[in-house]
């Protein structure tokens, strides 16, 4: 496999560091060289996270350089425009949670937040595919909110770019969460890819 060069962006407390690990693990699980980094942290509950995680034959670097990013994936609606700098111009992948969570403090200053389809119009005239998927409300369905973030990591799988097997994506699964957990996070997942293979 070339090397994969993934922005996962979101707010705190959305699980993006999960993620993160969950995709490094997979990516171990297969042979790859891997390096994950956390470049803005969670100071606080709703803060901006941004994760890169580089997978390849040999990375050498943890950080994503602007305009080389294969794939953004955001957990947050408004999020992915903070980070599309980072994306391949027309060649780079954006798979976006379509559900929004405007931060306190733009509703009491009365700011105005971005509609999806103004999102939407950002995205298609830089990137060459982008899924919207509002992974909350299918974490909701099946009784896990809190798995919103694996129902995102369903809908990138389903696309077929990450270069992982669903094999390995369960194992780091089994490996991240215990219980009950590891069920209801397979669920997830797999809702998530139900979804965007629908839509390829």
């Amino acid at each position: 496999m070339k090397q994969v060069n993934i922005v996962l962006s979101g707010i705190g407390g959305q699980g993006i560091l999960t993620l993160a690990s969950i995709l490094g693990t997979a990516a171990v699980i297969e042979g790859y060289d891997v390096r994950v980094a956390e470049v803005h942290g969670m100071a606080q509950r709703g803060g901006s996270v941004v994760c890169f995680v580089k997978m390849g034959e040999k990375v050498s670097s943890p950080l994503v350089m602007e305009g080389s990013a294969d794939m953004i994936i955001s957990l947050e609606l408004s999020e992915t425009l903070r980070v599309l700098q980072y994306l391949k111009p027309k060649k780079g992948l954006v798979v976006m949670n379509s559900n929004a969570l405007p931060p306190p403090i733009s509703m009491i200053l009365g700011l105005q937040y971005p509609s999806l389809e103004a999102v939407l119009e950002e995205l298609k005239s830089i990137a060459e595919d982008v899924y919207a998927v509002n992974a909350y409300e299918i974490a909701k369905k099946i009784g896990s909110p809190q798995s919103t973030n694996m129902v995102m990591l369903g809908s990138v799988w389903a696309t077929g770019r990450l270069a992982l097997s669903e094999q390995s994506i369960v194992k780091a699964l089994s490996k991240t969460f215990r219980g009950d957990a590891v069920k209801i996070n397979q669920k997830a997942f797999e809702e998530g890819a139900k979804v965007v293979k629908k839509l390829l």
